[in-house]
């Protein structure tokens, strides 16, 4: 069976997009990257040699509806953000049975946590809004899929639709030539997975790197920016999507560490930010 890969190099032609080709299950099938600066627009990997970049998430087929899902959580994320940390610890005690108090949250947005909850067919099953003690019960799908989903996954998905969009739109009534990839993974010739990135952007063989983290704990921000040096996409070709950050946050790691960051609700404008100055 086939893996598609991204295999990246510097063309003569620098307007030329970079394609997916077929990447065997054979390790020794992989190909060397060749990158070169002689083009002046490409600096990742220019470091690192005997290395493979491919894709997973283009073989990765997500229907549909799960991709719309995926975008009216990330919408909602400011809504449930809190619920889906307790679901996430749900999964780690592998505990199926959920029940959500509601007492703290205002009579609107109950209807508005309820239907979204109904909205999640196959992941969570029987949701039931109990009046009485006003709380929602249901139970969780204890399925990889449905634990990755609900986990992280969902922003990943979501991320991409909406980098998506914004290239058809900015790049493309430009005529500039874009690729989107997720799950990107750098590994050495011998399988060795150096990296991982969630999305990884290329326009006109400039490449951007897109993080996405859900979890609240994330505090990490120096290693992002040591990743960023290594591939040399400092300053202004990474952004972090991360929706626990205050607006005090946001400005002290934009200036220190030298990569956007940005909310859910702010993702598109800090997009097209990066993208047209990066």
């Amino acid at each position: 069976m086939l893996k598609l890969a991204s295999i990246y190099k510097v063309e003569e032609d620098e307007d030329k997009p970079l394609e997916a080709v077929p990447l065997t299950e054979d390790k020794t099938k992989k190909y060397e990257i060749q990158v070169s600066d002689r083009v002046g627009t490409i600096n990742l990997l220019e470091r690192m040699e005997n290395v493979i970049m491919y894709s997973t998430g283009i073989q990765d087929y997500v229907p549909p509806k799960v991709r719309k899902l995926a975008v009216e959580i990330m919408k909602n994320h400011d809504l449930i953000k809190d619920i889906l940390g307790e679901i996430r610890q749900k999964y780690q005690r592998q505990d199926k049975d959920f029940e959500i108090s509601l007492n703290d949250v205002e009579e609107y947005k109950k209807y508005q946590i309820l239907e979204l909850f109904r909205k999640m067919s196959g992941i969570i099953s029987g949701v039931r809004y109990n009046r009485e003690n006003n709380t929602i019960k249901c139970s969780l799908t204890m399925t990889q899929k449905a634990q990755r989903f609900i986990t992280g996954q969902y922003l990943e998905i979501a991320v991409e639709d909406v980098v998506n969009d914004i290239l058809s739109e900015w790049a493309g009534s430009k005529g500039i030539p874009y690729k989107v990839y997720r799950n990107v993974k750098i590994e050495s010739l011998n399988g060795t997975v150096k990296n991982e990135f969630d999305i990884v952007i290329v326009i006109r063989n400039k490449f951007y790197i897109v993080e996405c983290k859900s979890g609240k704990n994330f505090d990490d921000w120096n290693r992002l920016s040591e990743i960023a040096v290594d591939y040399g996409i400092l300053p202004q070709r990474m952004c972090l999507v991360y929706s626990y950050a205050t607006e005090e946050d946001i400005q002290s790691i934009e200036y220190f560490c030298e990569y956007y960051i940005c909310d859910t609700s702010s993702l598109r404008n800090k997009i097209i930010q990066m993208i047209s100055f990066g």
